[in-house]
């Protein structure tokens, strides 16, 4: 601190922030603390940033079950207070199963469509999909006498797009569920049916069926693997402005910082100066472990980053917390600027 203070009053002038603070009624070291903040707000502001919008596409690499199987203990909890769904967990078991579709996928969909079992559509009318009624022209809910009777039409609604028109994953069922950009969409609230689906499966012990955990699809040497597990310790935190360090909290550069110094990469701290200092790459030559850089805001050439994971996937802390995202496709894909290497990570 004596440190910063000297050199503060010797690039501004003590005398003058005596001045200062005298007209302001305030001392030397609270002028200094207004400084200190104001140098810790830029700090933030060029670390790195979210995005403004929420990424299109979910962090699907971990909401896959670990075993393949159901999760009990997620499971159960996440019925144990969800509205008209509350203990109806062997219900939707047994239906899906009945249909030959992940009751997890079809669980989440519920929750997400009834905002999570407590929406008029299935509270009052027992319609857990949003299911519209074909004898008034598509223009009314249907009607069903039990939340039995519902989920049973619901499931095979289901099963008629993820067994018979192949759509199989949540994001190819967001696509006909609800279409990014549809004349029926407005106000955009479509993009958030893939991520908010995504979530709700995570929080479910994450599906059993037509996925694989993020474990089973790491490629890379010992040094990536190293960088990835310790990313995925904060995974679910939520992001910080300014963040370089468990104790704050993690920005993007922040994490990549942290993360990438536990195999000794010494990584700049801001997602700009991070693009400078890593070596050019070109998409094609993108591997695990290599950096993707990003403008999602206009104070700076580049103000997010990623660390590439492979099948298209990055981890990053951005808005939305710390997590898995799409980082060629969708928003994302959008506001690339460009890729870098700082390591060959290659096996």
């Amino acid at each position: 601190m004596k440190q910063l203070i000297n050199f503060i009053g010797k690039q501004v002038g003590k005398k003058v922030l005596l001045w200062i603070g005298g007209s302001l009624g305030l001392s030397f070291f609270a002028i200094v603390g207004v400084i200190l903040l104001a140098i810790i707000i830029i700090i933030g502001a060029v670390g790195g940033s979210g995005s403004n919008r929420t990424p299109i596409g979910g962090n699907g690499l971990s909401s896959c079950s670990v075993t393949g199987e159901i999760d009990e203990a997620s499971w159960n909890a996440a019925f144990s207070n969800a509205g008209a769904f509350t203990g109806k967990g062997d219900l939707f078991i047994e239906l899906a199963r009945l249909n030959g579709i992940d009751p997890v996928l079809a669980a989440a969909i519920a929750f997400h469509e009834t905002g999570r079992g407590t929406s008029n559509a299935v509270v009052n009318k027992n319609n857990p999909g949003g299911i519209m009624d074909p004898a008034t022209g598509w223009s009314k809910l249907m009607h069903f006498s039990t939340l039995e009777e519902g989920l049973s039409y619901t499931m095979a609604n289901l099963k008629r797009r993820i067994i018979d028109d192949g759509l199989s994953t949540i994001e190819s069922l967001g696509s006909v569920y609800a279409p990014i950009g549809a004349a029926n969409d407005p106000n955009g609230l479509n993009a958030h049916w893939v991520p908010t689906v995504t979530k709700f499966a995570s929080e479910m012990g994450g599906l059993t069926m037509n996925c694989s955990p993020m474990g089973s699809q790491i490629v890379g040497n010992e040094a990536f693997k190293t960088i990835l597990n310790e990313m995925l310790k904060y995974e679910g935190w939520s992001y910080v402005w300014g963040g370089y360090n468990p104790n704050m909290g993690f920005d993007c550069s922040g994490l990549m910082q942290w993360s990438y110094a536990k195999v000794g990469i010494k990584l700049p701290r801001t997602a700009y100066t991070q693009y400078q200092f890593a070596q050019p790459i070109t998409r094609d030559q993108l591997q695990p472990g290599d950096l993707i850089f990003f403008k999602s805001a206009n104070y700076a050439p580049v103000t997010h980053v990623g660390m590439y994971v492979g099948a298209g996937r990055m981890f990053n802390s951005q808005n939305d917390g710390v997590r898995y995202d799409d980082a060629l496709t969708g928003y994302w894909g959008s506001v690339i600027v460009g890729y870098g290497r700082v390591a060959d990570f290659s096996e």
